[in-house]
C-alpha cells in the first residue's frame, strides 16, 4: 500500500501491488507499464497505405526542447513552495473555494445517486487547497498532477494517505503530465488547470486531451493569476483561448445546453464562445470555464448527401472497421460548417430498400494524419450494423447530429483502433437518446441496430 509520496518506481509499485491485491485506485502513481491499456486516436475509413511510422524530421530536437521546458517549469514550482507559500500563491483558500465551486456547479456525489462518482482532475498541486475544497462540495475521487515532486508532497500534507479500497473518495497525487493521464484514470466530471496551462510547451494540446478524457455535461476550467507571472513556451506569447477551443467540444458555461457550434454560424463563434466563458476570479487572474454539451451535441445538424466513392481499404482490412467514403466535391458547402474532427448521428442508402433505413454511424471528416498519405480532405462513415454488401456508386444519406472531438494524429495502429472504439461507443451511447432518435424520425424510419 503505497503513500502518496511513494519513492517505489511506478512498475514495481503496480507489480508489488498486484502480488499483494492492493486494488490500483489506492496507488498514487501512474503504471509505465508497456502493458497498461492505452487510448488512442481515430481515423475512419480505408486502405493500403502505411502508417507513418518514421520519427519526424526534428523529433529529437523538439524532445530535448520539451525536456527542458519541462526542467524549468519544475524547477519554477518547485521554488514555490520551497519558502512562505502564502506569497507565491497568495489567497489559495479564497481561490481553492472559488475555483471548487465553478468546476461542480453545485454537483455532488450525492445528487448523482448512489454507487455513483464525480470524478475531477486537477492539473496542478499549488497548495492542495484546491483539491480540499472539491472534496468538501463533492467530488469523490479527486487526481492532483504536477511536474513539481515538491509541490505534490507539500498539498498531500493535507490529506490522509488514500484508502485501500479503490472506490473509497479520495485524493490522489501523481507527478506526470496532462498528456499522459491514462483514460482509465476517468472519465472524468471535470478538470481544472490550476495556474498551468499558460505554462505548458503546448497549451492547445493540453485542452485537446482534457477534452478527451471527459465526459458528456462536464467542465473544463482554465484559470490563470496573472500571464506575465508565468513560464511560457517562447512561442506562445499570448494565450489564445478562443482560437484553443475552436476546434474541441466545448462551449461557454450555460450555453452548452445548446449544443457545440460548428464553423460558419455567425463566423466568431470561437471567440465569442471564449468571451462568454471568461471572467475574473476572486484573486484578480482569469477564469475561462467550458462546458462538454450534454450528448455532444451540435446546435444544428449537418446533412449530407453523396455517391459512396472509393476509398483507400484500411478500415476493414487493417482495422475491422468498414468505412464508407462520400464524395466530398459535391459537400463543400457542408465541409465549409465543419471542423475536422469526428462526428456522429445516422446513415442509410435510400435508393436500397434494404438499407434505407437510417442505421447509427460514425463520421471522420478530415486528412488522415496518422497515415503518411494523409492529403485532401476525406468524408469517412462507419455505419455500426452489418451492410453485407459493398456499394460503391449508390447515394448515401448523412445526418451529423454530435460532435466528439477534433482530428488527432496517433503514434501507430494499436492506438489508432483504441480510439476508434471509444469513438463508436460513445457515439452508441449518445444516439440511444430520444432526443437523437427523433431527428431522423420525420425523415424515415431508423435502425436500433
Amino acid at each position: 500500500r503505497q503513500h502518496a509520496r511513494s519513492t517505489h518506481p511506478p512498475d514495481r509499485a503496480l507489480m508489488a501491488a498486484s502480488v499483494r491485491g492492493t486494488p490500483l485506485a489506492a496507488l498514487t502513481r501512474a503504471s509505465t507499464h508497456p502493458r497498461a491499456r492505452r487510448s488512442a486516436g481515430h481515423r475512419l475509413g480505408g486502405a493500403s497505405s502505411r502508417i507513418s511510422r518514421a520519427a519526424p524530421p526534428g523529433a529529437d530536437a523538439a524532445a530535448e526542447q520539451k525536456a527542458a521546458h519541462v526542467a524549468e517549469i519544475t524547477a519554477r514550482r518547485d521554488e514555490m513552495v520551497a519558502g512562505c507559500v502564502s506569497c507565491t500563491m497568495p489567497d489559495e483558500g479564497d481561490r481553492g473555494d472559488f475555483l471548487a465551486d465553478v468546476a461542480l456547479g453545485g454537483r455532488s456525489v450525492e445528487a448523482k445517486g448512489e454507487g455513483s462518482s464525480l470524478r475531477v482532475l486537477v492539473v496542478g498541486a499549488e497548495t492542495g487547497k484546491l483539491a480540499k475544497s472539491l472534496m468538501h462540495r463533492g467530488a469523490s475521487h479527486v487526481l492532483v498532477i504536477d511536474h513539481s515532486q515538491a509541490m505534490l508532497d507539500r498539498a498531500a500534507e493535507l490529506f490522509d494517505p488514500p484508502s485501500t479500497s479503490g472506490n473509497a473518495p479520495c485524493v490522489r497525487f501523481l507527478r506526470t503530465d496532462v498528456g499522459d493521464v491514462k483514460p482509465y484514470e476517468g472519465p472524468f466530471d471535470a478538470v481544472v488547470f490550476n495556474d498551468t496551462l499558460a505554462s505548458e510547451r503546448d497549451p492547445a494540446a493540453a485542452l485537446r486531451v482534457a477534452s478527451c478524457l471527459v465526459r458528456p455535461g462536464s467542465t473544463v476550467v482554465i484559470s490563470q493569476r496573472l500571464l506575465d507571472d508565468v513560464v511560457q513556451n517562447p512561442a506562445l506569447p499570448s494565450m489564445d483561448v478562443a482560437a484553443m477551443v475552436a476546434d474541441l467540444p466545448l462551449e461557454a458555461a450555460g450555453t452548452a445546453a445548446e449544443g457545440k457550434a460548428m464553423d460558419g454560424e455567425g463566423g466568431t463563434a470561437g471567440a465569442t464562445s471564449a468571451s462568454a466563458a471568461r471572467t475574473e476570479d476572486c484573486c484578480g487572474g482569469s477564469c475561462w470555464t467550458f462546458e462538454v454539451p450534454p450528448l455532444y451535441a451540435m446546435r444544428d445538424a449537418v446533412e449530407m448527401r453523396a455517391r459512396v466513392v472509393s476509398g483507400f481499404g484500411r478500415g476493414s482490412r487493417q482495422m475491422g472497421v468498414p468505412t464508407a467514403n462520400m464524395d466530398p466535391a459535391v459537400l463543400a458547402p457542408q465541409l465549409e460548417r465543419m471542423r475536422r474532427g469526428v462526428y456522429f448521428g445516422f446513415a442509410r442508402l435510400p435508393d436500397d430498400p434494404d438499407d434505407a433505413s437510417w442505421s447509427k454511424c460514425v463520421i471522420n471528416v478530415g486528412q488522415r494524419p496518422t497515415f503518411a498519405d494523409g492529403d485532401g480532405v476525406t468524408i469517412e462513415v462507419h455505419v455500426m450494423r452489418t451492410m453485407g454488401r459493398d456499394f460503391y456508386g449508390e447515394t448515401m444519406e448523412c445526418v451529423a447530429l454530435g460532435y466528439l472531438r477534433p482530428e488527432m494524429r496517433f503514434a501507430g495502429l494499436r492506438e489508432l483502433v483504441g480510439r476508434i472504439m471509444t469513438d463508436i461507443g460513445l457515439a452508441r451511447n449518445c444516439l440511444d437518446a430520444e432526443s437523437m432518435r427523433g431527428a431522423v424520425d420525420g425523415k424515415n424510419s431508423w435502425s436500433a441496430d
